[in-house]
């Protein structure tokens, strides 16, 4: 006898859970420019057209990803439709990171995104909504510049340290007030726990211990999400944190596909599955035989249906469409 048609929280809840499910649970995010450059109720009207048009079972609420940088000064430019393009960085010489001190939530940028998150909220009120913060690493990124950042953190490590120290009791209280409004926060550590960055030793040192204290912040969520972008990523390592799940380009080298990641880990969920490359292909041929093979891999068990990262804003409606109908057969 068939199971009855659950809704998407109860889909996503039971899935990350490890227990049976109507089927997979299916979701992607992308940025939309210039739309979340201009204020929360254009970027949330946005995100839930995109949810409702796609029948996503998540939303992993996608701002502008500098948002994080702006209170201490980093700015970026929008023309039209393109990336943004960086006008200037926070932190140019060494000696600036001494003046990254601690921000509260209602710097203009938080309160942006907070409003966006409620107003998806009171839209999708069935649908599990994330919000999106980087690590503290990563918002260094932003602040500085990826190169200003490992050379700093070989040659200067106290300045990096201090800096990390600010940005993590930032974040840490955003956190706790996005977990007012969400069912968790999207943890991103972008590209810092990459194997071939950082060391181990380093990256426990100015990556995990301080991520650790922004997933404390948001304790109690049901749906915390660490991932992270690109190869070589430490996996495995981050499925040992207190989060429900993991997100990872299940397709770039040296990376696990999901039936590793789920017979190595037996308490945690993945997200993914599905690459860049087939959301823009020419036709659903890829597309489809991806979610069938990752609908294979999982058993539809303990898994999210999704893309590596942020799917291009080139992606084909019709491939996002394609996959969903796999999952639904």
């Amino acid at each position: 006898m068939p199971m009855a048609r659950m809704s998407a929280r109860e889909r996503v809840l039971a899935a990350v859970r490890g227990e049976a499910v109507d089927r997979p649970p299916f979701a992607v995010w992308r940025h939309f420019y210039p739309d979340e450059n201009a204020g929360a109720a254009r970027l949330a009207e946005t995100t839930v057209r995109f949810t409702r048009r796609h029948r996503l079972d998540l939303v992993k609420y996608n701002p502008r990803a500098h948002y994080h940088a702006e209170p201490w000064g980093t700015a970026y430019d929008y023309a039209g439709d393109a990336h943004p393009a960086l006008r200037r960085y926070a932190v140019r010489r060494p000696a600036d990171w001494t003046r990254v001190e601690p921000k509260t939530v209602a710097e203009p940028a938080f309160r942006e995104l907070l409003d966006g998150l409620r107003l998806v909220r009171r839209a999708l009120p069935e649908v599990p909504l994330l919000a999106t913060i980087f690590t503290p690493l990563g918002v260094l990124e932003r602040l500085a510049g990826r190169e200003r950042v490992r050379t700093d953190i070989r040659e200067r490590p106290d300045l990096v340290l201090g800096a990390l120290e600010a940005v993590t009791v930032t974040f840490a209280a955003l956190a706790r007030a996005c977990r007012e409004v969400t069912d968790g926060i999207f943890l991103a550590t972008t590209t810092w726990a990459r194997r071939d960055d950082l060391d181990d030793g380093e990256y426990e040192r100015f990556g995990l211990a301080f991520d650790r204290r922004v997933l404390a912040a948001a304790a109690g969520a049901p749906l915390n999400v660490l991932h992270v972008c690109g190869p070589l990523a430490r996996v495995a390592r981050l499925a040992t944190e207190p989060v429900a799940a993991v997100s990872w380009d299940t397709h770039g080298p040296g990376n696990p596909d999901l039936a590793a990641f789920l017979a190595s880990v037996p308490d945690r969920a993945a997200i993914g599955g599905l690459s860049a490359a087939a959301f823009t292909a020419p036709g659903t041929t890829a597309i489809a035989a991806e979610a069938t093979h990752a609908l294979a891999q999982t058993g539809g068990r303990r898994w999210v249906a999704a893309g590596g990262c942020t799917i291009p804003t080139a992606s084909r409606p019709e491939n996002i469409d394609a996959a969903r109908e796999v999952l639904s057969a």
